[in-house]
């Protein structure tokens, strides 16, 4: 396969995925796209084993959220891993005109926390 067969595979994969990851119901999203005895690594936690576990990971973290909306920016299919930057965007808010995360949630969970006790 042509390299820029690779590339519109790789994304199209990617616009499908995060179509239902945006969703936010690991309950079919997860089934869909994780194999059985797919590993997580989500930034600094620990690694996560099975759909199971993924699922109720997810199913931990969305409630969080209100929505979710990825947009893919760029994509690099190499021969074993595809990089994706993709925008993520709040609903409603039209102001951010760029913004890069390389995820870790540590602040954001600590936030939560603070909140669910009252401390802000």
């Amino acid at each position: 396969m042509a390299t820029q067969d690779h590339h519109a595979e790789a994304i199209a994969w990617l616009e499908d995925f995060h179509k239902h990851m945006d969703a936010m119901d690991p309950n079919l999203a997860i089934p869909k796209f994780y194999t059985d005895d797919c590993v997580l690594r989500f930034a600094k936690n620990p690694a996560i084993s099975g759909k199971s576990s993924i699922i109720d990971f997810f199913n931990s973290q969305f409630p969080h959220l209100e929505s979710m909306k990825h947009t893919i920016k760029h994509v690099d299919v190499l021969p074993d891993r595809i990089y994706q930057e993709a925008d993520i965007r709040k609903l409603g808010d039209e102001k951010m005109s760029f913004f890069t995360v390389y995820l870790d949630p540590t602040e954001l969970k600590e936030r939560i926390m603070a909140v669910a006790e009252g401390l802000i």
